[in-house]
């Protein structure tokens, strides 16, 4: 076992060099040097603790194997979490990361809780790796990362870093929107038979799947509290992909998802932008997505996972997880983007005034995002 063990080491102590020496030595923007620090440090403390594996088995003695085993496991499973997860940022890094990593950066001085956390991010679909042990990583579209329109998008994904964050709280909340939705499923008579088993059962499934779908709903009314239209606007634009699976999902897909269907997310997100004063927008919104379910002839059918009666109650839920995080909200002066202050670090007010110069003149935007780009990041 100790020889097992000294080859292990020996191994781990020549990743981890390998690894120190290409964070250490890659070329990245200065708004990821935060986190480069971080992980550099994650290393160095790893690296140490290999070294002492390395003393300790030296000894020769036999009682101390089993802590060095642990030591190593855990060690193991860091480099492995390295090299497959927290690396990446830094080592795919290259100088057009600056706007989502000034985003992503802005959006954590936002909330005093966020306020230390590092920006990284690495290429992907939306999502976000809310590690807060070492620091999240968001995952973001390599031509969405690029431009203002998209931007928008990681305030969804800032929402979930709000969720673990607050987890107990978050967890409460959703739990007593599980007991509504049992509630309303609830037949008014129930039979003592096999069939009211199966409704049973059933009801349970759309129980345990609304606890991933209020998250999501959850984050995506984070991302209008903070962005306003320019969210709203990027919501629409990436998700609407015009394709049936926008608005209808079989009940096998439905079971245990994490996300609920686009079309349902899009109805109650522009509820929520009516009740913020953005009605003539939500109106907009939710008019382009009926003209594609109508041409393509989807109706809706959620199979019992949700109900119109359900609305208040989902409404109401979020409204308190929105208080309980208290994310920053979107001023009038930023969601009316008739503007940009070239003072100002605010991304919102750019991304509403950037969708607005698209929606006037979409002819001329590149040329004008090109300069936009330029003197924000100066």
């Amino acid at each position: 076992m100790r020889q097992l063990l000294e080859a292990r080491n020996r191994t781990l102590l020549r990743n981890l060099e390998e690894l120190i020496h290409s964070l250490a030595s890659a070329n990245i923007p200065r708004e990821l040097e935060p986190y480069r620090h971080r992980i550099l440090s994650v290393c160095r403390q790893l690296r140490d603790t290999v070294n002492r594996n390395m003393i300790d088995l030296a000894l020769g003695q036999d009682q101390i194997l089993e802590d060095v085993l642990s030591n190593t496991q855990q060690v193991m499973q860091y480099v492995r979490l390295l090299s497959t997860r927290l690396a990446s940022p830094v080592l795919r890094a290259s100088s057009t990361d600056r706007l989502s990593l000034a985003t992503i950066s802005w959006l954590h001085r936002q909330t005093t809780i966020t306020i230390s956390i590092p920006a990284a991010f690495t290429d992907g679909d939306c999502s976000i790796w809310p590690f807060l042990d070492i620091a999240p990583i968001y995952f973001f579209p390599c031509i969405e990362q690029r431009g203002l329109l998209y931007q928008p998008l990681l305030f969804h994904e800032f929402g979930h870093l709000l969720y673990v964050t607050y987890r107990q709280e978050m967890d409460d909340l959703v739990g007593d929107l599980q007991r509504e939705v049992e509630e309303v499923l609830m037949p008014l008579s129930q039979r003592n038979d096999r069939h009211a088993d199966v409704q049973a059962a059933q009801r349970q499934v759309i129980v345990d799947t609304w606890y991933a779908w209020a998250q999501e709903i959850f984050c995506d009314a984070v991302g209008l509290t903070i962005g306003g239209p320019c969210f709203l606007r990027a919501f629409s634009g990436y998700l609407g992909t015009m394709q049936r699976g926008d608005f209808y999902r079989q009940p096998s897909d439905l079971r245990y998802s994490e996300h609920p269907v686009t079309w349902l997310r899009v109805r109650l997100l522009t509820e929520h932008a009516r009740r913020a004063g953005f009605a003539e927008l939500a109106n907009e919104v939710e008019g382009e997505w009926r003209v594609v379910a109508q041409t393509m002839g989807v109706a809706e059918d959620y199979h019992g996972f949700y109900d119109e009666a359900l609305e208040g109650a989902v409404m109401r839920t979020i409204d308190d997880m929105l208080t309980e995080a208290g994310p920053r909200r979107c001023t009038e002066s930023e969601a009316r983007g008739v503007g940009w202050d070239t003072q100002s670090d605010a991304i919102v007010a750019l991304s509403n005034h950037a969708w607005e110069v698209y929606k006037s003149d979409p002819g001329r935007y590149a040329e004008w995002e090109s300069e936009a780009l330029r003197r924000f990041l100066a």
